[in-house]
């Protein structure tokens, strides 16, 4: 659904908790820009005509004029997070890059102590936004401190805000000088060299001598993602390359990449590209998607 956007110059801040299915949609984005950190279950984002799937320590960042598409998952709980809208100091832009999924959104993995500290700094955030942000009528509400107000609560908001993007950058930072773990990367080259072949967890598990709950913690801690999401766009990366240089039917190019129903195929496709797969095929063709 759509929602009112934000006015360019308000800094406001909340912590929600909204039913699965809550969705967000803004096609021009906002004017300012939005961090949300997802404390509880999970949420999908579109960035770019690509799905996102969140959770827990997530923290997205959405730039000025990024389309802002978001939602409680379906199948969840209620998606427990953090959210604030602001416009940065300018000196932070002489560190405030951040590696992007699509242009104007990122996305950075918290765990441990660094998320306790992003929690801690988005209550800051909140405590000293402004009034009227604070009495909104969902979510958690934190009393703010009757004397502080104004630009003093504003430059407390910001200070909190600015630690946040400083510990994304950092994440990345060291994230950048970690080696890839070699199980993961076996799991990435498997996934990569036959994306049809039916594989389970299980299966990939037993090939790098770990559990399943463990390769699936280090592959998500790793990658960002979880491995069944991996090899599903993969298997509709694929897809999508057939349909625009081959003239195979549709259910045909389901199976060669992997799907037994094309009606799954179809629902999966759809979900990722905003198309039917036929639809996708005549638009590309006609030169109108990118």
């Amino acid at each position: 659904m759509y929602t009112e956007v934000p006015a360019p110059d308000l800094l406001c801040a909340g912590r929600f908790d909204e039913k699965p299915g809550f969705t967000v949609y803004r096609e021009h984005g906002a004017r300012n820009w939005m961090i949300s950190l997802t404390v509880t279950n999970t949420a999908d984002y579109w960035a770019g005509g690509r799905h996102v799937a969140t959770g827990p320590g997530d923290l997205v960042v959405i730039a000025p004029g990024a389309v802002q598409h978001y939602r409680a998952a379906p199948d969840g709980g209620p998606w427990g997070y953090w959210w604030a809208h602001f416009q940065p100091r300018a000196a932070w832009f002489t560190w405030f890059r951040l590696p992007e999924i699509s242009p104007g959104f990122s996305l950075t993995r918290f765990a441990g102590e660094r998320l306790d500290m992003a929690v801690g700094a988005f209550e800051r955030v909140h405590r000293n936004a402004m009034q009227s942000t604070l009495d909104a009528p969902q979510g958690r509400q934190i009393t703010p401190s009757r004397e502080l107000t104004g630009v003093f609560a504003t430059e407390l908001a910001l200070n909190a805000i600015e630690e946040i993007m400083l510990l994304a950058v950092v994440e990345h930072e060291q994230r950048k000088k970690r080696l890839p773990d070699s199980r993961v990367q076996h799991v990435l080259d498997r996934i990569g060299a036959d994306p049809a072949r039916q594989v389970t967890v299980e299966d990939l598990a037993r090939e790098v001598a770990l559990s399943p709950s463990r390769l699936s913690h280090l592959f998500r801690r790793e990658v960002g993602d979880s491995i069944v999401n991996v090899l599903l766009a993969t298997r509709l990366r694929k897809a999508a390359s057939l349909l625009e240089f081959s003239d195979r039917p549709v259910g045909r190019i389901a199976a060669d990449v992997g799907f037994s129903s094309p009606y799954y195929f179809s629902r999966q496709f759809r979900s990722r590209f905003g198309l039917s797969p036929s639809d996708y095929r005549s638009r590309v063709r006609r030169h109108e998607l990118p």
